[in-house]
């Protein structure tokens, strides 16, 4: 199995906070919108609860159990275009409401390959965080890119059983 999240060729905390990365994944660029965009499907790789409306400027809304509390997370979704790109805005991250000026947004994009597809993620954060949160939601990403790549993949094996 090929196996690929890597940091784009810029290494180190880009001066305007984003983190790029890169994954391929055995699923058509489908299955991988409706992982990005759909309630159920985010349920099942990136958050315990969602609603999602995703129409241009319709919101997402997740929430992470995290002990005996959770967080809750709202986004808008900022562009959509089906099978290939996914953009969010983040209007509240978990730590609150974003402060006036702060920028927090998110891009999918979805590219088909031979067998599969390859998504490109660039997550920005205005004002870029320090060094040492830059390298803790940089390797963050790895395992929230390895979760959509095994939920994509087992719900391409699952679907093409049932065909």
């Amino acid at each position: 199995m090929l196996l690929l999240v890597k940091l784009m060729p810029e290494t180190g905390m880009r001066r305007d906070g984003t983190i790029a990365k890169r994954v391929y994944i055995q699923a058509r660029p489908a299955t991988v919108f409706h992982a990005l965009t759909e309630a159920q499907a985010l349920m099942r790789w990136f958050c315990d609860r969602a609603a999602s409306d995703p129409v241009e400027g319709g919101e997402l809304v997740a929430y992470w159990r995290t002990g005996k509390s959770g967080t809750k997370g709202r986004a808008i979704y900022r562009q959509l275009v089906p099978e290939s790109l996914v953009e969010l805005l983040w209007i509240d991250d978990g730590s609150g409401p974003d402060a006036e000026g702060a920028h927090h947004a998110l891009s999918y994009s979805i590219q088909a390959r031979k067998d599969g597809c390859e998504v490109r993620v660039r997550d920005r954060d205005y004002p870029p965080p320090d060094e040492e949160t830059y390298g803790i939601l940089e390797d963050g990403w790895n395992s929230v890119l390895l979760e959509l790549k095994d939920y994509c993949e087992q719900a391409e094996r699952s679907s093409k059983a049932r065909s």
